[in-house]
């Protein structure tokens, strides 16, 4: 090993031993302490509110935001990554000329909404659906009126800070949702929850942070950012359809109950994502992006040296939920909802799948390989059309999330296939998390089978019909 190499290697190690001292230090347990929480807060708000209102309130709850999630994807235009990383991040004109921007861009977005709404419903074969979906356009305006100062505190690392503004909205609307469904026994219930949790983050954010912004334009700082938008919007629009075709395929085929089972398992796989995504984006991505600009040839031990062993509980922790989701689904929800674990197990799957391929085309972004990201995007949405025309007829309700599944192992090959040219792909260390996984799966499988004899056989029956 040359001297050059030694150095590099003391470099990645004592800036891994940083990142993991943080991850298991204070700020690192608020950060997962938080995630936690929401969580647990969302599963147990499911778990009391789907034994009071009829299905089909969370069919429509899912429509609108699926609805939402178009539309903000249409038009994203990464404030997030623009301010966090921008050198003038702290500057309050740059923050004012930012906030105005995506307050005028929240504008337009719902009205957009509004008259998109019956259209949209119509194209679901269910008109019905118009007015529940225009009544949110509003929430994209009381978003954007939250003060850009929370990003600011994401840009210093304040995550207590951040973690407690969200978690606290998060508990108004629950609570909202609760009180209410005794006066309203539909959806309004959950809308009025919606709104009372923008409005607290709006109220606790100002109060804990800065005033409001105010509105501001510069057009030199205009036009560097809808220059830096224009690629962003890119990868949006085909992570749109992707993640969304699925849920409007969904809601176009099937009656609604049948679509609340499916938004209901959607939200349980989903919940778990903040786990991965915050540690890749808070502690992973930063590193690799410091260890390739100081050593670059220590890249690929950084890449399993980096995940520690928060990736082999991730792992673990998907792999186990994937095979007791049965048994989740029996406490959780009555029987209306119980062959919904199906769908969940399958995107449980796909999310360990995302975990994995996300932080590799955060590595080779690290890197300067940008376009990554927007060509794994490109085969996903190849491979989830292909699985979809040749999996439905056979298989009905449940090809839409297996083809998610496919689309995403299509994607972790394809970038898998890229860190191996650029030798950073370990077959070995990397089979280790395939193998975590399923010794995890096999481990809740067993508990299932103990806990909920024949729900297996039960659930994929009633997928069939």
């Amino acid at each position: 090993m040359t001297v050059r190499s030694t150095a590099g290697l003391a470099i990645v190690n004592r800036l891994v031993a940083q990142v993991l001292g943080i991850v298991r230090g204070r700020t690192g347990g608020v950060m997962l302490l938080f995630t936690a929480a929401t969580l647990l807060l969302r599963i147990a708000s499911n778990a009391v509110l789907t034994r009071i209102l009829p299905p089909y309130v969370f069919g429509v709850m899912g429509v609108i935001a699926s609805a939402m999630v178009i539309l903000t994807m249409l038009s994203d235009l990464g404030y997030a990554s623009f301010v966090i990383r921008h050198e003038r991040g702290d500057d309050p004109r740059f923050i004012d000329v930012t906030w105005t921007i995506r307050l005028g861009q929240s504008v337009l977005q719902a009205i957009a909404m509004a008259l998109l709404a019956a259209p949209f419903a119509a194209m679901l074969g269910k008109d019905w659906l118009a007015h529940p979906i225009a009544i949110c356009a509003p929430v994209f305006v009381l978003n954007a009126l939250c003060p850009m100062s929370l990003l600011v505190a994401q840009r210093h690392g304040r995550v207590r800070m951040v973690g407690a503004i969200e978690l606290g909205a998060l508990i108004v609307q629950i609570g909202c949702n609760v009180g209410l469904v005794s006066v309203f026994m539909d959806y309004r219930a959950l809308v009025v929850g919606l709104y009372a949790g923008a409005l607290t983050r709006i109220a606790v954010a100002i109060i804990l942070l800065r005033p409001m912004p105010r509105l501001s334009f510069e057009r030199a700082l205009a036009t560097e950012f809808f220059g830096f938008s224009r690629i962003i919007m890119v990868s949006s629009i085909l992570t749109l359809l992707i993640t969304q075709a699925d849920k409007v395929l969904f809601a176009r085929l099937f009656a609604m109950p049948t679509f609340a089972v499916y938004a209901m398992a959607t939200n349980m796989a989903l919940s778990t994502q903040p786990f991965g995504r915050n540690y890749v984006q808070n502690y992973f991505f930063p590193l690799v992006s410091r260890v390739w600009r100081e050593a670059p040839d220590t890249i690929a031990h950084t890449f399993y040296r980096g995940r520690g062993r928060a990736y082999r509980l991730l792992f673990a922790g998907f792999g186990f939920a994937t095979g007791l989701a049965p048994v989740i689904f029996a406490i959780l929800f009555d029987w209306r909802y119980e062959y919904g674990w199906v769908f969940m197990s399958v995107l449980m799957v796909r999310g360990a799948l995302d975990l994995d391929s996300f932080i590799g085309s955060q590595t080779l972004m690290a890197m300067g390989f940008t376009a990554t990201t927007l060509r794994a995007n490109v085969l996903r949405l190849i491979l989830f059309a292909a699985a979809v025309a040749g999996l439905f007829r056979l298989l009905g309700p449940i090809a839409l999330p297996l083809a998610l599944a496919i689309a995403e192992g299509g994607a972790a090959v394809y970038i898998g296939w890229l860190l191996h040219r650029r030798g950073i792909f370990k077959p070995r260390l990397h089979a280790a998390y395939a193998v975590i996984f399923v010794a995890a799966f096999v481990a809740g499988g067993a508990i299932s089978m103990a806990a909920a004899p024949g729900k297996t056989i039960e659930g994929l029956a009633r997928m069939g019909r």
